[in-house]
């Protein structure tokens, strides 16, 4: 998984008594905008922002919390949180964020209030250049050095700093912002935007409020997750900040209160036995989706400028010259026109609006005048497609199929169904060509990686047994291996086998329509159409049926990978030392319809059985898996339909840090329990899903 995996490590002066963790949210978008500090304005750089999809230059309360959705788990959270994009030089570092709600009432124990409506508030400070020990407000950010695989408690070289490290994290870094508890009740902002808050009495995270902050609320503190660990380090200046800072003294946060705020209030009353697990506090439980903040997509405008994501940028976006060591800032001499916005999401054709997601027909397709596929399909792409062979009614599905006809039919309707019925990313805007890279790699089944050229000292050609995993969207073609990619250039054919066509559509679909639209009815087809039920479409004109093993069928494709050390003898789990306290429960099936330990996780070139127990036991969590020989999951019982025990050899993978051991195999956790906790069940509720690109 890579980057889209993640890691929560609390740190035990942080947290204690009732909290709740958001864990490894994605950013909903990375971009120069900040409607607290340049409201109505271009920002001065670049911030990595979670949370909903209303999103946007100026902070309106009352649009906010009319977000379709947000990248947070609880849907009614419709707030923004957001801090500057951490770069390494000029290109930007994968990042996503834990956010954890904490009650930390001091010696009075006051009553800890909930967000008012309209709370918009700032910590840090882009602008400083040394650190003060006595003062909260500097206190309150940090940064910690990562390392699941040794101890670095005695060396002070690695103790939690308010500055950028002198050495690299082999397991990333986290960039922390710990924001004031304490309201002055009367002003939801203030011209400094810090002035409304302040910091406890006894602590920055914790105590009790003075007398000119009267009201204690929730505490919110973040911890940015930086993959450092992915590139190289040559010293000071390494990391950057997105204001040109390479001491990472500048680093800061935001907050723009979107919450529900009754359900806040109810889960800060009403969760005591919540120590980091969300499933723990019954009000937010309840609220949990997993599958939107996964499908959540920015429906407002961004910067119409490139942020290094998908070309190499010679500076940062803005007039953001390096600033380093701790002087005066240089002066930026940039002359470069202001970039202007553009909307987040490719507008469709004049005289085309969005009807929504409506459920295909229940006898067959509900549109079936025309269809297409394309590697490269948008919802603009399709209704231009439909318009061209004049067709009024366009729907997109699968990602990958545009269907076409002037009225439903099959049964179908145009009630629509709620957004996060149709959650699939459009293939155009979610793959290699669409970036402009040249290299497209496909591993461990669901994994999507691209580039221009084989980089780390890896692309060397393997057997093609290596890649042996089925794909998760084509159960009849393989997606790479274990640290092995099928790979494929763009100058190459590659033919993939197709699955024969179903004779069953998908449940829904995204439909448009153009204006003036035509009557929608439910006449009978009057054209046989085939499709697939899979997430690779079979066209009526060319459907082909294929092989029972799965296979690339392309002689211009070739396999890469960095294998892992074989040991001199096969691994087995059989005399790992186990912390104490735990056990193991065997190979266990995951992944069927998402993540079976579905709390916590992180990935690593490093790991280990005990540093994956050591990391799931720091936060509480009585389960551990490691699979695919560098993944580490954490959880409290098995979901999603995963848990089920499979044969020893399912997991055959060696750990990527320890060759002696087992880590696993696709789709196979080698699970260990905290033998204190009762049995582990298996648990139904919907939670979090597989990450794709």
């Amino acid at each position: 998984m890579h980057t889209a995996l993640w890691t929560l490590v609390t740190l035990a002066t942080v947290v204690s008594a009732e909290h709740w963790i958001f864990g490894g949210v994605r950013p909903i978008v990375t971009t120069r905008l900040d409607p607290v500090i340049s409201p109505n304005a271009i920002g001065s750089h670049v911030h990595s922002i979670v949370g909903a999809s209303r999103f946007q230059n100026v902070y309106d309360p009352a649009d906010l919390v009319q977000s379709n959705c947000t990248t947070i788990p609880v849907q009614p959270d419709k707030s923004n949180y957001w801090a500057d994009q951490n770069t390494s030089l000029f290109t930007p570092i994968p990042t996503s964020f834990n956010i954890y709600y904490l009650m930390r009432p001091g010696p009075m124990t006051e009553s800890i209030k909930a967000f008012p409506p309209g709370l918009r508030m700032v910590a840090g400070d882009p602008n400083r250049r040394s650190y003060n020990a006595s003062d909260f407000a500097q206190q309150a950010i940090s940064f910690v050095c990562l390392d699941f695989n040794a101890d670095h408690s005695n060396d002070p070289d690695w103790d939690e700093r308010p500055n950028f490290f002198d050495h690299n994290c082999p397991d990333g870094m986290r960039a922390q912002v710990f924001f004031p508890s304490c309201w002055d009740g009367v002003n939801l902002d203030s011209p400094d935007h810090t002035s409304h808050m302040a910091y406890p009495i006894q602590n920055y995270n914790g105590g009790d409020c003075p007398d000119s902050h009267p009201v204690h609320l929730v505490s919110l503190f973040y911890e940015m997750f930086v993959s450092v660990d992915q590139f190289d380090f040559w010293g000071n200046g390494t990391w950057v900040l997105a204001n040109g800072d390479t001491t990472g003294y500048g680093h800061h946060g935001d907050f723009t209160n979107g919450w529900d705020v009754d359900l806040l209030q109810n889960a800060i009353d009403n969760c005591p036995n919540a120590t980091g697990n969300v499933m723990d506090c019954p009000p937010l439980a309840a609220a949990m989706d997993q599958a939107s903040a996964d499908a959540c997509v920015l429906e407002t405008e961004i910067v119409d400028e490139d942020t290094g994501f998908e070309t190499p940028l010679s500076a940062l976006p803005g007039c953001n010259p390096l600033w380093n060591g701790t002087g005066l800032r240089t002066e930026c001499l940039s002359d470069a026109e202001l970039p202007q916005l553009i909307p987040a999401q490719t507008p469709l054709p004049t005289n085309w609006s969005k009807i929504g997601c409506i459920a295909e027909g229940t006898d067959g397709r509900a549109l079936i005048g025309a269809s297409t596929t394309s590697p490269n399909l948008t919802r603009a792409a399709c209704v231009a497609f439909c318009e061209s062979k004049g067709f009024a009614l366009a729907g997109v599905e699968f990602s990958d199929e545009c269907y076409c006809d002037d009225e439903l039919r099959n049964g179908a309707t145009n009630t629509t169904l709620i957004w996060n019925e149709c959650t699939n990313h459009c293939a155009g805007n979610a793959t290699c060509s669409s970036h402009n890279f040249t290299i497209a790699g496909i591993e461990f089944g669901r994994e999507c990686y691209c580039g221009n050229a084989f980089e780390n000292g890896a692309g060397q050609a393997l057997d093609p047994a290596s890649c042996n995993v089925v794909c998760a969207g084509d159960a009849l073609s393989t997606c790479g291996g274990s640290w092995a990619l099928s790979a494929f250039q763009s100058n190459a054919t590659v033919a993939l086998q197709s699955s024969a066509s179903s004779a069953a559509p998908s449940t829904s679909a995204s439909l448009a329509v153009s204006v003036p639209s035509v009557p929608i009815s439910s006449a009978s087809p009057t054209s046989p159409v085939s499709f697939s039920a899979t997430s690779t479409p079979v066209s009526s004109a060319s459907s082909v049926a294929g092989s029972a093993t799965p296979s690339i069928s392309a002689s211009t494709s070739q396999s890469i990978a960095t294998s892992v050390p074989a040991s001199s003898s096969a691994p087995s789990n059989t005399t790992v030392v186990l912390p104490d306290g735990w056990a193991s429960i065997g190979c266990r099936q995951d992944d069927v319809s998402g993540r079976t330990l579905d709390m916590d996780a992180f990935t690593s070139d490093n790991m280990t059985i005990p540093g994956c127990i050591a990391h799931c036991a720091s936060l509480g969590h009585p389960v551990a898996g490691v699979e695919y020989a560098r993944e580490c999951y954490c959880g409290s019982a098995f979901v999603n339909d995963g848990g089920a025990v499979l044969p020893d050899d399912a997991c055959d993978m060696a750990c990527s840090g320890d060759t002696t051991s087992i880590c696993g195999g696709p789709g196979a956790l080698f699970a260990f329990q905290d033998v204190n906790t009762t049995a582990v069940a298996r648990r139904m509720y919907r939670s979090r899903g597989s990450y794709k690109l």
